[in-house]
């Protein structure tokens, strides 16, 4: 027979351990927000000091062209107390837009990359229904329900045309860009971006790649007088597409900045257009991540 003390101990006891747990899972829970809000308060601030050291490296790439035009990206750069940034700069207008590139520029330089034996029509085809607003296939294209009938996003976004491979996408990644105007600059351009340009043979081509070594072009002229009269005439039969495709100077250029702090996987990173003016680099276009 259980004694009503004894009873009313037990319950006591029941109380006792249901208050030590409790307490045990509270005590756990505020030191697991505590946790979480200190590795959280961190990691803001190794963000912040990302971000400084993110604005530090443009300031030093802006110095750098003042100093020098024809730099194009730092290497890694300590700024103390763990920071680090580097910075690249590119011309878009040494490689081909995809989203803005014709027919005719595409098959040329597929046809620069790839074997002879290649399916190039087929490839360009796919490619151009995949960026085409419409959903009517071309002679030898492809419209699948995945097509983004739209501007490609990125270039590896090329994987998923019919035909394009990774191992593919890799050999057209030194040819191709997201951004710039589609006007190819002469003197930075590669020869199979070269010979995309209207009028351009490749005895023009090769004479142009030789002569830039020494000195840069300074406009279309002058390359019409240094090549033969027969790649001349090639020349100025296309000559106002050849002036509306070509640029003899950088229009502008792309820098990607990015910075972090050693130790961490924390990065900070920017995009920015700009424009070459005076020897110094004019922001117009700002795209943080």
């Amino acid at each position: 027979m259980i004694r009503g003390g004894d009873t009313r101990e037990g319950f006591a006891l029941l109380a006792v351990l249901w208050t030590l747990t409790a307490v045990t899972v509270l005590a756990g829970a505020v030191v697991t927000v505590a946790r979480v809000g200190g590795a959280t308060t961190r990691n803001r601030l190794l963000l912040a000091r990302a971000g400084w050291a993110r604005e530090a490296c443009v300031e030093i790439l802006q110095a750098r062209y003042a100093q020098d035009v024809s730099i194009r990206g730092l290497d890694s750069v300590d700024l103390g107390r763990g920071t680090w940034c580097a910075a690249s700069l590119e011309d878009p207008a040494v490689k081909l837009n995809l989203n803005l590139a014709h027919r005719p520029v595409l098959v040329t330089v597929l046809q620069a990359v790839l074997p002879r034996s290649a399916p190039v029509d087929s490839l360009v085809d796919a490619l151009l229904d995949w960026r085409d607003p419409d959903r009517e296939p071309r002679l030898f294209g492809d419209e699948p329900g995945t097509a983004r009938n739209g501007p490609f996003a990125d270039v590896w976004e090329l994987v998923y045309v019919r035909g394009f491979t990774d191992s593919l996408v890799a050999k057209l990644i030194p040819y191709l860009t997201m951004r710039g105007t589609a006007a190819i600059n002469v003197n930075a351009a590669a020869p199979e971006v070269l010979a995309t340009l209207p009028g351009m043979t490749e005895e023009a081509v090769h004479t142009l790649i030789m002569r830039r070594r020494e000195t840069s072009i300074p406009n279309a002229d002058v390359l019409a007088e240094l090549v033969s009269p027969s790649a001349r005439r090639a020349l100025l039969a296309s000559y106002p597409e050849f002036v509306r495709s070509a640029v003899f100077t950088t229009p502008l250029l792309v820098g990607t900045v990015m910075s972090g702090v050693r130790g961490t996987p924390l990065t900070a990173r920017v995009t920015l257009t700009m424009v070459p003016v005076a020897g110094r680099l004019a922001v117009i276009r700002r795209e943080t991540e």
